[in-house]
Formats: C-alpha cells, sequence, structure tokens
C-alpha cells in the first residue's frame, strides 16, 4: 500500500457496507491515505420513467438526499478512525462509469467496491458493474465481501514468473501482496501455474519423461521467482508452483488455504480490446471466491 494517498470506496445499499469501510479504513490508516467514499444512485420510481425523473429536478433532487442520508448514517462507524474523509453521493447510470469518474476527479490511487458472490454455486457470480469496472480501470481496484477479514490471514499472489515479459507486473503483485500480509497481520501464498503437460501431448508425448519435465519447469520457475522475490525484496511463507490451469488451481489453493485476498495482475488494453481483460484473468476473477485486488 506504499505510495497510496487517496482510496476511493463505491457503497452499494446493502447489510455489507460496514465491512466494506472497516477493510478501508485498515488500509487507509496503514497508507496514511485520505478516504472518499461515494454512493452512486439512479432509481426509477414506480409510476414514473426514468426519464420523467432526469426531466423533474424536484424528484431527483430528493433521490440524492435520501442517498446522502444513508451515506452519511454508514459513515459514523469509521469518521473517527481516519486522518480524512470525504463522501459524496452521485447520480449516474453506469455505477461503474460513476466511481471511474470520481476516481480521476479526485486523483484516487486505489479503488475498493464490495462485490456479492453466490456462493452457492458451482462458481462466484460478479455483476456487469465489477466486470466494466476491472476492465476500465487505470488503477488497482480491490473488489471485496461483505465480511470482516479474519485474523492472520493467507494472502495469495499469483504470478506468471514464467513470462520474462510479465516481470514488473509480477513483481507489483509480489509488493502489494507483501505490504497487505504485513497490514493484516498474515501471511504470503506465491502461486504459480502452467500448463498441463500430458494432456497435449497426444502422439508425440512418445518417448518423454514428463516427471523429468516437470521437474525442469519447476527449477526454472524457482529460479526466475527467486529473482522476482529479490528484485521486491519480499519473503514468502508458502510457495505452490503447480501444474494445472490457471484458475482452477489458484481457486483450488484459494479454498485449501482459506486465503482472504487474492492479488493478481491483468494487461492493460486500449480500444475495442479494452472490453477484455484478458481470458486467465477474467477466468480466474470468475471462479475465486476472496477479496480480490487487480493491478496493471
Amino acid at each position: 500500500m506504499l505510495g497510496v494517498e487517496r482510496i476511493l470506496v463505491a457503497l452499494t445499499r446493502d447489510e455489507g457496507a460496514v465491512f466494506v469501510l472497516e477493510k478501508a479504513a485498515i488500509l487507509a490508516n496503514a497508507a496514511d491515505a485520505e478516504l472518499e467514499v461515494i454512493h452512486v444512485v439512479y432509481e426509477s420510481l414506480a409510476d414514473l420513467p426514468l426519464q420523467a425523473i432526469e426531466k423533474d429536478q424536484t424528484l431527483k433532487t430528493f433521490i440524492l438526499s435520501a442517498g446522502e442520508s444513508w451515506l452519511e448514517d454508514q459513515l459514523d462507524s469509521v469518521r473517527h478512525k481516519v486522518k480524512s474523509l470525504d463522501s459524496a453521493t452521485l447520480w449516474h447510470k453506469d455505477e461503474w462509469q460513476g466511481i471511474l469518474h470520481a476516481a480521476e476527479v479526485s486523483q484516487s490511487d486505489l479503488i475498493i467496491k464490495a462485490t456479492n458472490l453466490e456462493e452457492d454455486r458451482a462458481f462466484s457470480t460478479r455483476t456487469p458493474q465489477d466486470w466494466n469496472l476491472l476492465r476500465h480501470s487505470t488503477i488497482p481496484v480491490m473488489l471485496v465481501k461483505p465480511s470482516a477479514w479474519v485474523e492472520a490471514p493467507i494472502i495469495m499472489a499469483a504470478i506468471d514468473a514464467l513470462n520474462e515479459d510479465q516481470f514488473e507486473l509480477s513483481k507489483k503483485v509480489l509488493i502489494e501482496a507483501d505490504q497487505l500480509a504485513s497490514i493484516l497481520g498474515g501471511e504470503l501464498a506465491i502461486v504459480c501455474s502452467y500448463p498441463l503437460l500430458e494432456p497435449w501431448a497426444g502422439q508425440a508425448a512418445v518417448g518423454i519423461n514428463f516427471q523429468q519435465l516437470r521437474d525442469d519447469i519447476e527449477r526454472v520457475a524457482r529460479k526466475a521467482i527467486a529473482k522476482l522475490t529479490d528484485a521486491a525484496n519480499v519473503s514468502f511463507n508458502y510457495l505452490y508452483i503447480e501444474e494445472g490451469r490457471p484458475a482452477m488451481r489458484l481457486r483450488s489453493l484459494a479454498e485449501e488455504t482459506q486465503a482472504e485476498i487474492l492479488v493478481m495482475g491483468t494487461v492493460g488494453r486500449t480500444g475495442v480490446k479494452s472490453f477484455v481483460i484478458g481470458n486467465t484473468s477474467e477466468t480466474i476473477l470468475q471462479y475465486t471466491q476472496c477479496d480480490v485486488v487487480v493491478l496493471r
């Protein structure tokens, strides 16, 4: 969290808002950062279309005022816990655009937003607002579950140590994860996965010693991770070098270790490609049911 001077928190009207604020306050205090909390509203009334509300300033003002009252009530629990706290209720049709606009105006360094996961399904479902926020944000985004962090949590850093082109991004991920582990009194786990070997080999598998190949890959990965951790000046408690699809291995390891936060990187895109974070990153986010920090 070093270098974070201003944190933007986007609150939604649900019972988990207090947990989101508590998490934000912990991080703001650790980084000695200012906190800005926003609530984006855009509501319809049962007997009135949205177009009419847009034209009727009285109705719009009433809705905004109700949102401001709710937000102020939520902030009572954290006002005394942070050095600086600003708040605003914004009118915007698309929540994610309102959040990004507020982050740009306030020159925030980190966005924190609650995400509601359907834990009774085979995989978690994030809202279109979450996806658009992640796809278009140029600053780190933290999607958090509306629940408190446990004591001494596992902070998991997912890196692509075998890809030299991702060296700087992987280094950023390690630094962020290490700082979160330090702030929360937790332990750092590093995960590096590589694709399944044997199912793809087909007839070419004849004469290949796959165990030797796995050993060679792990040796290269360990060397690369040592170089990364030296560059990032971090130490770790656990290291997992796993064969398999990254999303599946991360999900399994997150569940096995009961990790509280997953820190991962994604390559920024422009133009039409900005609508897609990347197949691997999107899949990881889809299947992961812990708090997630996404860096570029």
